[in-house]
């Protein structure tokens, strides 16, 4: 099966401080990569953690599309849709929908999504999420070739998937804990034991955290910090850290690093701290002789509509 894949493709508070320099220093002393999905992930959370799911305003959307690897055949291209909202009872509800394609594997996701928020504080609240769904897969394992010239049937089907997520969040500062697909994926399995695919696996599990730092008395620039870190059992550990700068509520420049894997820029236009429009664009840090880059925009839109007092009334579009 790899084979076939790799033929095809070729290829300001002091402890809010204290907390996320840990996050940080924890990144720095990794020595593994891994790709994760998105390099805009932060204004995408839903899709990472079900907790999130409420958690910016009243009703929140986004579609987010990303291009990887331009001009190799075969590399990678994921899109996302993502919708939620929230009640006064302090539930949050949304679904997202994922297509995958990467070789001859495509993979669309199904998932929805539901929250709790409990106030802990005037300014803190935490929530719980979970996410569950249904993957379909579509495996084109007849048109692959590989080195020894063996012909293999094509597969199709659907596997469950299963999440949860925790997230304190304040004004200023958040941090995050996630895990999903925890079943089993029958994708990479050929026909003759794909319906052997039974039980839980390993799962992807997910440590966000950021922060707001206001660097002008005026509040009109503001210094955005936030890290993630994912953990595979059967991958390296993958590790981001972000560094944001947004000017008068209105535009947004930043940079992103991948552990040994890839450095991002990015930039955003703001819309009446509503709606967001992102690009950015990730180059590899790769020694096989090719310049491999990818593309990804963001538009994403949150609408105030009745204010509580169970949630955190903030800018909608900060992080």
């Amino acid at each position: 099966m790899i084979n076939i894949i790799i033929t095809h493709i070729k290829f300001t508070n002091k402890l809010k401080i204290g907390f996320f320099c840990f996050l940080l220093l924890n990144v720095l002393f990794v020595n593994a990569q891994q790709a994760p999905h998105y390099a805009q992930y932060f204004y995408n959370m839903q899709v990472l953690n079900p907790a999130f799911v409420g958690s910016k305003s009243d009703f929140n959307a986004a579609i987010l599309t990303r291009r990887q690897w331009i001009n190799v055949e075969g590399a990678p291209e994921t899109s996302t849709f993502s919708v939620n909202t929230r009640i006064n009872s302090g539930f949050g509800f949304g679904a997202t929908v994922i297509s995958d394609k990467i070789g001859l594997v495509d993979n669309t996701d199904l998932n929805f999504d539901v929250s709790y928020t409990v106030p802990t504080s005037e300014f803190g609240r935490l929530s719980f999420g979970v996410k569950s769904g249904i993957s379909f897969f579509n495996n084109d394992l007849a048109s692959g070739i590989t080195v020894d010239d063996e012909v293999y049937a094509s597969t199709t089907g659907q596997y469950g998937n299963l999440g949860f997520g925790f997230l304190y969040s304040s004004e200023d500062f958040y941090v995050g804990l996630s895990t999903q697909n925890l079943f089993k994926s029958p994708v990479f399995r050929l026909q003759d034991d794909i319906q052997t695919v039974r039980g839980l696996e390993r799962g992807n599990y997910f440590l966000t955290g950021g922060m707001s730092i206001e660097l002008s008395k005026f509040k009109d620039v503001v210094f955005r910090p936030s890290t993630m870190i994912k953990y595979t059992p059967t991958l390296p550990l993958s590790v981001d850290i972000n560094a944001n700068f947004i000017f008068n509520s209105k535009y947004e420049i930043g940079a992103s690093y991948r552990h040994q894997n890839s450095l991002s820029a990015m930039v955003s236009l703001l819309i009446d701290e509503k709606f967001r429009i992102g690009y950015a664009y990730e180059n590899y840090l790769t020694s096989i002789g090719q310049n491999l880059n990818s593309h990804e925009l963001i538009l994403r839109i949150d609408l105030e509509l009745k204010r509580n007092k169970r949630w955190l009334f903030l800018n909608c579009c900060d992080f």
